[in-house]
Parts: structure tokens; C-alpha cells; sequence
């Protein structure tokens, strides 16, 4: 496993962000861009952990003995990021069920963009308010940056 300082969790978020909206805006990629949101916002919630828990860097949190803390940072459960955050339930992440009869959920978004793996053909919608929640997780973590 890779450590990310705070610094580069903040760098993470602002740069997939940045590409996301680029992508956007071009109506580009869907995947790619979809991905790129996936990870902003994972980054940009690993950044408020550590601004939460007072830590720079996340190498005192995984070489110490708080399991809790351990595995929500490794994790890419971004509800159980967002309740470690006190944001539990105020964004939604619809179940999608992919041709492969596989059910996605917010710890696997990353992978069905990844991989480019099609949904069956009733989830756009669900799709496109999983992208708009993403979409706002970016925007309330972007003003927390700003206050800082």
C-alpha cells in the first residue's frame, strides 16, 4: 500500500476534480470521467479524515492500534467515509446491477468505471444521480477546503 500525505489527498481531489469538469463539460467519457469523480471524492474525504482526526500524516494512523481509524482509511466505502464524517445519509448512493448481474455499490463504484463494465439497461437514471451525489460530495468537500 502507497502512503498519501494530506497534502497529497488535497492534490488528488483538486486535480481529478478539475479533469472530471473538463470531461463534463466536453460530454466526454463517461467512464473516465465518472472514475476521475470516484477518486476526487475519495481523496478529498481521506483529507477531511485526517483534518477530523488532527494528523498529517496517515502512517501514525496505520502503524497504531485503532482499528477503526486503520480500516476506513484503506478503505473505498465512501459511506462509511461519509459517516466517519457525520454526513451519514445525506447523500445517496443507488444500488446498480451491472450485465454481469453483479450488485455496485459505493465501495465498488471505482471498479465498475474502471473496468468500463455496462449496467443493466434500466440504471442510467440510477448512474446519473450516483454521478450528481459524487458531484456534491466534491462541492461540500471544496468548501470545507476553502475555509481552511
Amino acid at each position: 500500500m502507497l502512503i498519501a500525505d494530506k497534502r497529497d489527498y488535497r492534490r488528488g481531489y483538486e486535480k481529478h476534480y478539475q479533469s472530471y469538469k473538463r470531461l463534463k463539460s466536453q460530454n466526454a467519457d463517461i467512464n473516465s470521467r465518472r472514475l476521475l469523480l470516484v477518486y476526487s471524492v475519495e481523496c478529498g474525504l481521506k483529507y477531511k479524515l485526517l483534518d477530523k482526526w488532527n494528523e498529517e500524516n496517515p502512517l501514525k494512523i496505520l502503524e497504531g492500534s485503532d482499528e477503526k481509524k486503520i480500516n476506513i482509511l484503506k478503505s473505498h466505502n465512501l459511506e462509511r467515509i461519509l459517516k466517519e464524517l457525520g454526513q451519514q445519509g445525506n447523500f445517496k448512493f443507488p444500488r446498480l446491477k451491472t450485465v454481469h448481474q453483479n450488485i455496485v455499490d459505493a465501495e465498488a463504484y471505482h471498479q465498475l468505471y474502471r473496468y468500463c463494465i455496462n449496467t443493466q439497461e434500466k440504471q442510467l437514471g440510477k448512474e446519473e444521480k450516483i454521478e450528481d451525489s459524487l458531484n456534491d460530495i466534491a462541492c461540500w468537500i471544496k468548501e470545507g477546503m476553502r475555509r481552511r
